[in-house]
């Protein structure tokens, strides 16, 4: 599931080759994939106008036109943002293609059909209105040890809660945990100042280099747990088993040696 540095990636990407240009066409082709609002209403929002600005939110992607509407994009499980040449075929899963005037196109792609788009007027207020939380990466540690440090929830699932932080899903969930030493189980209310404060430090560690590193096109270092997600794989950084256990109904990989810490 694309994860606030896959989303980070699109949005680099989006700014590089997609602002600036009109849009000449907008194809929807899967109208069940745009939520409030009609094809017809998201052609007289896209068409001969273009983008001005593009912005990420935790998962989620922001494209502001230059007449004020803003196209809100959610990835789902598999979705992507993705520009072809003129000759090229649509990529598989497309839900939405759009024509610039310039020849090129740009897909948004939700293969598991998981992902939606909307339109809306101001950001802003519609991140205020869903309950999404803070960016990730854009929260004190301050403002971060408040809604982790009293949680009775687990910690797996408190740093997946897009309303208490946005932008972390499975993956780097657990790597987060496995860089901070900290069990899944753990509760935020059980750790001290210094725990969380090593837990948000590993936050931005994790999703800065994720985002650095996914963005110059290369893969995630072998030494990280997402390259090990493997019950009964060797810890990358002891050698000990990894164990796998369902919290929240998902699956957390971590070391019971490294991450012992926060489990009382």
């Amino acid at each position: 599931m694309p994860e606030l540095p896959e989303v980070e990636v699109f949005r680099r990407d989006f700014a590089a080759q997609g602002l600036g240009i009109r849009i000449e066409r907008v194809c929807l082709g899967d109208q069940r994939c745009l939520r409030g609002a009609t094809p017809a209403e998201l052609r007289a929002a896209l068409e001969q106008d273009g983008f001005a600005g593009v912005t990420r939110h935790g998962k989620i992607l922001f494209a502001s036109t230059a007449r004020g509407p803003v196209l809100v994009m959610h990835f789902g499980m598999t979705g992507e943002v993705r520009f072809f040449a003129p000759g090229e075929a649509v990529p598989e899963g497309a839900c939405l293609v759009l024509s610039f005037a310039d020849g090129r196109r740009m897909a948004i792609v939700s293969r598991r059909k998981l992902g939606w788009l909307e339109l809306t007027g101001d950001a802003e207020v519609y991140l205020r209105e869903n309950g999404i939380a803070p960016d990730a990466l854009r929260m004190s540690a301050q403002a971060f040890a408040e809604r982790i440090g009293a949680g009775r929830g687990r910690l797996k699932s408190a740093l997946m809660d897009q309303s208490k932080i946005a932008g972390i899903g499975n993956v780097y969930s657990d790597e987060i945990l496995f860089r901070a030493g900290l069990a899944p189980r753990s509760r935020g209310r059980d750790l001290s100042a210094d725990q969380l404060d090593t837990l948000h430090r590993a936050m931005r560690g994790v999703l800065e280099e994720a985002s650095a590193t996914l963005s110059a096109g290369a893969e995630l270092p072998a030494g990280w747990l997402a390259q090990n997600r493997e019950e009964g794989t060797p810890c990358p950084r002891c050698g000990a088993p990894l164990r796998r256990e369902t919290i929240g109904g998902r699956s957390a990989y971590f070391c019971p040696r490294c991450q012992e810490a926060g489990t009382g």
